[in-house]
């Protein structure tokens, strides 16, 4: 599994069980959400929103569909949004029990990056 940071879009290719997927974590600031179309009929998604007197990024809730489960597809959703506050120099503030697990998988990396 990998991930590249192009802009808003990260582009990224992966492999569950024999199947390959190959698709894209797009960050639409419309609708404050990092998602990934895995087919027509199913999106997985990281909903945020942003305090911009407090610079701090609210990752609020994740989203993945059954057909997506157990794919890692949620962890490169967290990857995606920690690694755009990085970038945007934006405080991590963790709503989500989700991306919380993946902080505490990932404190060594992203510690001064998230609100206590």
């Amino acid at each position: 599994m990998s991930c590249m940071l192009f802009g808003r879009t990260i582009a990224m290719r992966m492999s569950a069980g024999s199947r390959q997927y190959s698709s894209k974590i797009t960050n639409d600031l419309k609708r404050s959400t990092f998602s990934m179309n895995l087919d027509k009929n199913n999106e997985a998604y990281l909903q945020y929103s942003i305090d911009t007197k407090r610079n701090v990024i609210n990752l609020e809730h994740t989203f993945v569909p059954d057909a997506g489960k157990g794919k890692g597809i949620g962890k490169l959703l967290a990857q995606a949004a920690f690694e755009y506050a990085i970038d945007n120099k934006l405080k991590i503030k963790l709503e989500c029990d989700f991306t919380a697990k993946f902080y505490r998988d990932n404190e060594t990396k992203y510690r001064e990056y998230v609100l206590q």
